[in-house]
């Protein structure tokens, strides 16, 4: 099946492969095939791996109010239940791992580990705001999607990464995909994120944590990661040198050397050129 139902919600998920599930949350105005450089990986590694695409976004149904982390870490919770799984390694990059945050801080025993990358412990702030409201003007505009795909992608991700082939086919792919966006769904999770806040909550984090930031990225900089990693007991932290805020596309090797590493045996380094 490649819906769920939470509540009123209709959301749409894929799954790969077999073994320990792991659940890979995508970004704001993204979707799950965002996590494509990471699929084979993991499925190679052993793992089930599930993809969801949030409420309002990719292939799942439209929204016609906002939504909050809250909800979408109810969405998540929910999907684990239709797949009667108790528990999943969770991986939230930028709006997922708000979302992959919420999750384990309101319940923890569905998280096995936890990694959350290029993300925020907090969008309580006047500069987050005053950005969400930008993001929701421009999704609510003539062809808005498109647009902010289109300004935001050389901050998103690295030059070198832009100018290689992987990187204009993700262009092209992803472009397309901004293209059939539905704006006003956007707009509403645009609104709705603004005002969560784990700063205080994050030393009740009892499973292992990873927090990944690039090196590159002006959106969430690593110092934000960092800040969260201080925070959180045994916390592990890795900073993709050269990465910008998809770290997971523009580095992915890195990434996936430093998740897999992780979600195994082995020892995390601390630094992945």
């Amino acid at each position: 099946m490649a819906y769920y139902i939470n509540g009123n919600r209709r959301n749409y998920f894929i799954e790969f492969g077999s073994g320990r599930p792991v659940v890979l949350l995508h970004g704001i105005s993204n979707s799950g095939r965002a996590w494509a450089p990471q699929i084979t990986p993991l499925v190679e590694a052993g793992f089930r791996v599930i993809v969801p695409d949030h409420a309002g976004h990719g292939a799942s149904a439209k929204l016609d109010h906002p939504l909050g982390v809250s909800d979408l870490a109810a969405d998540v919770v929910a999907l684990l239940d239709h797949l009667s799984i108790e528990a999943a390694d969770i991986i939230g990059l930028s709006l997922g791992g708000m979302v992959a945050l919420e999750i384990a801080l309101t319940q923890p025993r569905r998280v096995g580990k936890l990694i959350v990358a290029n993300s925020f412990d907090t969008t309580a702030t006047d500069e987050f705001r005053t950005m969400a409201e930008g993001w929701a003007r421009t999704f609510r505009g003539e062809d808005g999607p498109v647009k902010r795909f289109e300004g935001i992608w050389p901050m998103n991700v690295g030059g070198p990464f832009r100018a290689s082939a992987e990187g204009l086919k993700t262009y092209q792919v992803w472009h397309g995909l901004a293209a059939a966006a539905d704006g006003p769904s956007l707009a509403y999770v645009a609104d709705g994120i603004v005002g969560f806040d784990a700063t205080t909550r994050l030393t009740s984090l009892s499973m292992p944590v990873l927090f990944i930031a690039g090196e590159r990225d002006r959106m969430s900089p690593p110092v934000v990661s960092r800040r969260m990693a201080d925070r959180v007991p045994d916390a592990l932290y890795i900073e993709i040198q050269g990465g910008a805020h998809i770290s997971n596309v523009d580095s992915a090797s890195a990434f996936n050397e430093a998740v897999i590493t992780f979600l195994g045996d082995g020892p995390a380094s601390t630094k992945l050129a």
